[in-house]
């Protein structure tokens, strides 16, 4: 049994990080995972979590930080497909929104999708870069409609305006932006190879 009976974890309620009390746990049988449901001591909002069990200088078994599963996973899993530093962007951009950080994260988003454009479309703008992508078929007209967007949200958190990014529109803003990189690199590759296995078939 863990010494502490509370585990730190993230509460996307409170975008902070908390101490919540433990209200049980299962340990899985195959790994050194614990699976644990807590409950924020602010907004008392229940949070599932994936943990582990070490012993501490004591030698007493104690919880370390949990990722929180449920009711928003705190990691989401992106494609290895994806370019190293456009994932690192968006991890960063995930750690903002956990900690109610909105500007931030809408800025890292913005970068990321500036990656992409520097990287199809090197030589241009940002603006210009998304209209060259949506011509050469890189993205199409839906892709392209909500790049331009993030592209206008992350000028807004960037630069010194009274309007303010709000918790929606940066989750939104980072909902959009995966979106848009699995498509790019994710599907798009998915699609080759199932174009190069039909090919090797000999199907039309």
């Amino acid at each position: 049994m863990p010494l502490r009976d509370s585990i730190v974890i993230d509460c996307p309620h409170c975008a902070t990080r908390v101490s919540a009390p433990v209200k049980g746990y299962v340990k899985h049988t195959d790994t050194d995972n614990t699976i644990v449901l807590a409950c924020c001591p602010s907004c008392e909002e229940a949070l599932l979590g994936c943990t582990q069990l070490y012993r501490d200088d004591h030698d007493d078994w104690v919880y370390d930080r949990a990722e929180r599963l449920w009711p928003e996973p705190s990691a989401i899993d992106l494609s290895p497909s994806i370019p190293e530093r456009i994932r690192q962007d968006i991890k960063d951009a995930q750690k903002c929104i956990a900690h109610g950080i909105w500007s931030a994260a809408v800025v890292l988003c913005g970068r990321a999708v500036e990656r992409l454009a520097t990287e199809k479309a090197p030589g241009k703008t940002l603006a210009t870069g998304l209209t060259e992508l949506k011509n050469q078929g890189v993205i199409d007209d839906k892709l392209f409609q909500w790049a331009d967007a993030l592209r206008r949200e992350r000028n807004l958190g960037a630069h010194a305006t009274t309007e303010e990014v709000t918790k929606e529109n940066a989750t939104d803003v980072l909902a959009f932006t995966i979106a848009i990189f699995e498509y790019v690199y994710t599907l798009s590759e998915k699609y080759a190879e199932f174009k190069v296995r039909k090919a090797a078939r000999g199907d039309a």
